[in-house]
Formats: C-alpha cells, structure tokens, sequence
C-alpha cells in the first residue's frame, strides 16, 4: 500500500482547508486511542477493545459541523500569525 495523500504532480488539485482538518481530526483520535491502549497496557490493565458511542445526545446537523470546522481553521491560522 503507498501513501498516495502527498502530490509529485502539479496537474493535481491542491486539498481542500475543510479536508485537512478532517485528516488532522481523524489522525488525532487515532492517536489518542493508541495512547489510551498504551496508558492501559503500562498500567497493567487489560484493554478489552469496547467503544462506546452515545446516540442519547443531541445530533449535530452539517450546518453545525461546519461551522466547528471553521472556527477551528480560524483559530489555527490566528496562531500562525
């Protein structure tokens, strides 16, 4: 398998801001279970691999998901300047 999210070509189009944070977003939560696995191996205890999902909160609409999406791209370019 190859990792095909970096472009040697110029002819690509370049990814999208909202995109990049999905990956970034995605790769984060990856990282934290592994260190929650780590955290529970070190501590000698059993990781018994259960996720668990609420499904009794409030549901956020598309509207809302990018709007967190924004305000998170907003912060992360005023922490560059």
């Amino acid at each position: 398998m190859t990792d095909q999210t970096s472009s040697d070509s110029e002819d690509e189009m370049p990814v999208h801001p909202k995109h990049l944070a999905r990956d970034r977003a995605g790769k984060q939560a990856l990282q934290a279970a592994y260190d929650i696995s780590r955290g529970l191996a070190e501590a000698g205890v059993e990781d018994d691999g259960v996720v668990v999902l609420r499904t009794d909160g409030p549901r956020p609409g598309l509207a809302d998901l990018e709007r967190l999406i924004d305000g998170a791209l907003e912060e992360n370019e005023n922490e560059g300047r």
